[in-house]
């Protein structure tokens, strides 16, 4: 099984995938940290990658017989979608996102919830900024996932993502 979780920030990719992966007992990879390496001594916690590594570690990942990734989607892991047996987008509402983002904020602020990058006021707007091109479609993931539409499984709201989750219990 190839499963590609992909959605906005805040949208519930990496709730999902976790979930998803104590089900099936497919490890799940945020490719985030494909991405990106901690670095503290960087402003934003982290940095990114070289290309050839990113992409070596990205085509390991997607050469196993079965695996589950989530990430918004970026251009750069096409390959992916060409690849999975299912895409699934989560599309929830922008205010659930945006609430979401500043729970989430708060969190990392106090010290409650790990993230692997800095939570400063700098990385809050930015995860406003992605949400809202995500939604005006200026991140171009519905334009690149419309190649794909018969892999696409589109969950739109919680009851939509349990339904999901509760479908693959059994499988």
């Amino acid at each position: 099984m190839k499963i590609y979780i992909v959605g906005a920030v805040a949208s519930g990719k990496s709730t999902l995938a976790r979930e998803l992966s104590g089900v099936t007992g497919i490890p799940y990879t945020s490719l985030d940290e494909v991405v990106h390496i901690p670095d503290k001594s960087n402003v934003w916690g982290n940095r990114k990658r070289q290309v050839d590594e990113r992409d070596r570690l990205f085509n390991t990942i997607i050469s196993q017989k079965d695996w589950l990734i989530e990430d918004t989607g970026r251009a750069c892991f096409e390959e992916a979608f060409k690849a999975a047996d299912s895409i699934v987008l989560i599309e929830l509402p922008p205010g659930v996102r945006n609430y979401r983002i500043m729970k989430r904020w708060i969190k990392q602020r106090i010290g409650i919830e790990k993230c692997s990058y800095t939570p400063s006021v700098q990385m809050l707007k930015s995860m406003f900024k992605w949400s809202k091109e995500y939604e005006i479609g200026r991140d171009g993931l519905k334009l690149r996932l419309s190649s794909y539409k018969n892999k696409v499984i589109l969950l739109r709201s919680n009851k939509d993502i349990k339904e999901f989750l509760n479908s693959h219990k059994y499988a």
